[in-house]
């Protein structure tokens, strides 16, 4: 029985993963790499910004010029996006208000881009920062199993009791290595991947959420 849900982010609590590719794939433009949006957002939707990087050098052959005009290019037009665009999922705002177990997230967001998501689509107030866990503050990201690990911790909670709602691959990677259970809120992974995952549910609207009645642990 769960004890305590982590919920990712982007895809699952806000719209964001079309806003941020849409963002990479003008950045990466700039390099002269031919990538569509589609494949930017096949190739890049789940990991941190930090992997994303890595994955361009990989493909340019050799470090990005001008490293700092780059991410600072990605940054204004992702922080403009976001605070222009970003929406919550729907329905996931009732999900929150009437949720009994308790909760927190899990992001590969680095800090100040989480605090603009919550802060624009008003899901602050459900996330104090007690309740927020990103890469840049547990010096890890997924698919490492650690960050899943160390948020569990940090909420005084055995990883095993929690629920992990997650939609990337990456993220699945990490949820179930870590030893939660995972379920699939609008997932980017095939079926066969969802089964090698051993992933417990799949649903592609919040109005199908519900848990069932059980012991639980307050957050520490």
């Amino acid at each position: 029985m769960y004890k305590a849900v982590l919920f990712d982010c982007d895809g699952v609590l806000v719209d964001s993963e079309i806003l941020a590719t849409r963002a990479l794939h003008r950045s990466v433009q700039t390099l002269g790499l031919p990538y569509s949006e589609q494949e930017v957002a096949e190739t890049f939707t789940g990991h941190s910004f930090p992997d994303c990087v890595a994955m361009v050098e990989e493909r340019l052959g050799k470090p990005i010029p001008d490293m700092n005009g780059f991410m600072e290019d990605n940054r204004r037009f992702s922080e403009q996006l976001m605070r222009t665009e970003l929406i919550t999922m729907p329905g996931i705002e009732r999900v929150l208000a009437q949720l009994t177990h308790p909760f927190a997230l899990v992001t590969n967001s680095r800090t100040f881009e989480l605090e603009l998501k919550l802060s624009v689509t008003g899901l602050d107030v459900y996330f104090p920062s007690a309740r927020r866990f990103d890469s840049q503050k547990l010096a890890v990201s997924k698919p490492d199993p650690a960050i899943y690990q160390r948020a569990a911790e940090q909420i005084g909670m055995d990883i095993r009791d929690c629920l992990v709602i997650e939609d990337s691959v990456p993220g699945l990677t990490a949820a179930t290595q870590a030893g939660a259970t995972v379920w699939a809120y609008r997932p980017h992974a095939s079926e066969q991947q969802l089964r090698d995952f051993g992933v417990d549910r799949v649903f592609h609207n919040w109005s199908d959420f519900s848990l069932p009645d059980g012991p639980r642990g307050p957050l520490a």
